[in-house]
């Protein structure tokens, strides 16, 4: 090859491995580095690593099959490329992942096998981009640099590792690196054979089929390679390119009214048990205000034949864990336990579901709890604000009241008050047993009927809770508080669940405040630098959703504040969300359901709230119709529900500030 040739190759090699660097400047300053911008660059750096060191190793294979002879000083190029991404890599891990919180990284080294791995692969490279020098070629020698070099394998095999256990093997792209680095791998093998052949002949007469044969397959998987880095909705993680729906499980209802959802989900050896009973804030009356949540810390607590703490004790033997949670719609309980402990833990929720036994010292003591998670909650700003913002929104409304009930309420609390209250509530026909786990159908439902399928009780007569007054004017609230930021919430009521709106709202909710590239964070946080942090967020209960957007900020931004939010909600409505920004809250949707089922007792989460507040169907086809959402619904859900005086205001102006 002549020099001009040379030269030639190596301006284009240049040219190939800045592309990558350009590309993620580019879809930087056009905004377009996804919904998640971090996790997004860090996927392309690592993947462009990957991409380098098996070019580089691809040329040893390619002089060894063509005889191509100039193979190191373009394998050097290449791995000082691969090295300077990985450094990218490294630091954007360090710095925008962790901040420089040495003790985490540290422990993420340690307690992470895909980061254990990945650091294994970096270091290795550091030692082969430190002798690419041309001083260090010659000071080591051609062939003592070739063979300290091959380590490049060992950090390859390392990378492609990292990545396999990083996407948690849902994904094509790392098995295509694998194939590729295998087939490199078998390359090399080969020619060691080959070498140590004694009939030179009967190899070499072979050879010609076997080059053959290898190039066909090298440059069929070099082109997946290529192919896995085309833009930036490909590379993020495989769920959110795929369907990212769960299975259909299998639905029925029992003779005494108990709905049974199960689902076979064998990515690991558990099961995951959940009780839903319809009745939760919605229900109570004035007068029982907070007993749906005390039921929640009292049911495992025992019964007659289970006495305090033996439940703990059960749950501790078995390795399994317990859980529960307090809606205004629901309450639910769950325990995650061995699968061969299925019909152990079924026989527990039913006895605590009908037979607690309300233990007067447990549940006199059980006030302190409750009086100490009314505290935490007053005490954190974000979480009292959530509050304060659905007292505001919902005034009069179920949906209005405190789910932990008041200090006056929980501290004349009877044992007849709360069992009489848990005797209305929590009969068969309102429970909902969700069962997702390493078991059949068959066998949740064999478990189901002996555990629930003995219980009997009238049927309940749960009536509708009243549809909440419309907000004609904008409603406000300012609170004194002692932190040294004031806090900003707004909020306006939405589609309910079973609304045909509810994925317009979710995407436009996406779009308004979640993440770094979101409308509200760009232009009241970035560009307007009037807070320090701003959010969207989406509830929808049976009744009625609510949009609520909240942001810390200093006390002077208040006002200005307020009216950037109300002045980005009005550019929606007016001017719509563009293509991009649509495929982008679509994607964070995809990720975030992704996650959401990946575990049993998230998926039997994800199906247990779709029965019980709006059905199962809906819940199972959510991504499907949420992908048909077009640009113009999330326009006319913006203008639907997010007027200009349509809202609640809620303002925590610290102690000592001026309006």
């Amino acid at each position: 090859m002549g020099s001009r040739a040379r030269v030639a190759l190596k301006t284009a090699v240049w040219a190939v491995c800045l592309w990558p660097l350009g590309a993620l400047l580019y879809w930087f300053w056009t905004d377009d580095l996804t919904a998640n911008p971090i996790s997004f660059v860090t996927n392309e750096l690592g993947q462009t690593v990957l991409r380098l060191l098996l070019a580089s190793l691809a040329l040893t294979p390619l002089r060894l099959l063509f005889g191509i002879g100039w193979q190191m000083t373009l394998r050097r190029l290449l791995g000082l490329f691969a090295f300077f991404y990985v450094c990218l890599h490294f630091s954007v891990w360090v710095v925008l992942d962790h901040f420089f919180d040495w003790g985490q990284l540290g422990a993420d080294i340690v307690e992470r096998p895909y980061i254990t791995v990945g650091m294994l692969a970096f270091t290795l490279l550091v030692p082969l981009a430190a002798t690419s020098t041309t001083g260090m070629i010659k000071r080591l020698g051609a062939a003592r640099w070739r063979r300290l070099h091959r380590l490049a394998y060992v950090a390859a095999v390392a990378g492609c590792l990292h990545f396999i256990w990083l996407a948690k093997k849902v994904r094509i792209d790392p098995w295509v690196y694998a194939a590729v680095l295998a087939l490199l791998l078998g390359v090399r093998v080969w020619d060691l054979g080959r070498r140590a052949s004694r009939k030179r002949k009967e190899v070499v007469g072979s050879s010609s089929r076997m080059r053959s044969t290898i190039a066909l397959i090298l440059v069929v998987l070099l082109g997946g390679c290529v192919r896995t880095g085309a833009d930036p909705a490909g590379t993020l993680p495989e769920p959110a390119r795929a369907t990212g729906a769960p299975a259909e499980p299998t639905r029925e209802v029992l003779p005494n009214g108990v709905v049974l959802i199960t689902q076979e989900h064998r990515a690991s050896d558990v099961v995951a048990l959940q009780l839903w009973v319809r009745a939760g804030g919605r229900d109570e009356a004035p007068s029982e205000l907070g007993l749906s949540h005390y039921l929640e810390h009292m049911l495992f607590k025992g019964t007659p034949t289970r006495p305090p703490g033996s439940i703990d004790a059960l749950l501790e033997g078995l390795g399994g864990l317990s859980n529960a949670f307090t809606s205004y719609d629901f309450t639910h309980f769950d325990v995650v336990v061995p699968a061969d402990s299925l019909l152990v833990a079924a026989e527990l929720l039913a006895d605590i579901a009908v037979n607690s036994s309300f233990v007067p010292d447990e549940l006199e003591s059980e006030k302190k709890v409750v009086f100490e998670e009314m505290n935490l909650t007053e005490d954190d700003p974000e979480r009292y604000l959530t509050r304060r913002v659905t007292e505001t929104a919902y005034p009069a409304h179920p949906y209005g009241r405190p789910i932990l009930g008041t200090r006056e309420l929980v501290q004349s609390l009877t044992r007849d008050t709360l069992a009489a209250y848990y005797r209305k509530h929590y009969v068969p026909g309102n429970m909902v047993l969700v069962v997702v786990g390493a078991v059949t159908p068959a066998q949740a439902r064999a478990a189901a009927e002996r555990a629930f399928g003995r219980l009997t009780a009238p049927a309940p007569a749960r009536p509708a809770p009243p549809v909440p007054s419309r907000i004609e004017r904008v409603q406000s609230v300012d609170v004194r508080r002692p932190e040294q930021q004031a806090y900003l919430g707004l909020a306006w009521h939405a589609a309910p669940t079973g609304d045909a709106d509810i994925y317009a709202v979710d995407l436009l909710t996406y779009i308004l405040g979640d993440g770094p590239s979101s409308r509200l964070n760009q232009t009241v946080r970035e560009q307007k630098r009037l807070v320090s942090s701003i959010e969207s967020t989406y509830i929808p209960r049976q009744v009625s959703g609510l949009v609520s957007v909240t942001a810390r900020l200093d006390a002077p931004n208040l006002e200005k504040a307020e009216a950037a939010v109300v002045d980005v909600v009005r550019r929606v409505r007016e001017q719509g969300v563009t293509e991009a920004e649509r495929e982008r809250a679509l994607i964070t949707a995809e990720s975030t359901y992704a996650f959401d089922i990946e575990t049993a007792e998230g998926l039997a989460r994800v199906f247990g709230q779709g029965e019980t507040t709006w059905n199962l169907r809906d819940e199972v086809e959510y991504l499907a119709r949420l992908r048909q959402v077009t640009a113009e619904q999330i326009r006319a859900a913006a203008r639907r529900y997010l007027g200009d005086d349509s809202y609640v205001r809620v303002r925590f102006v610290p102690t000592g500030a001026g309006r």
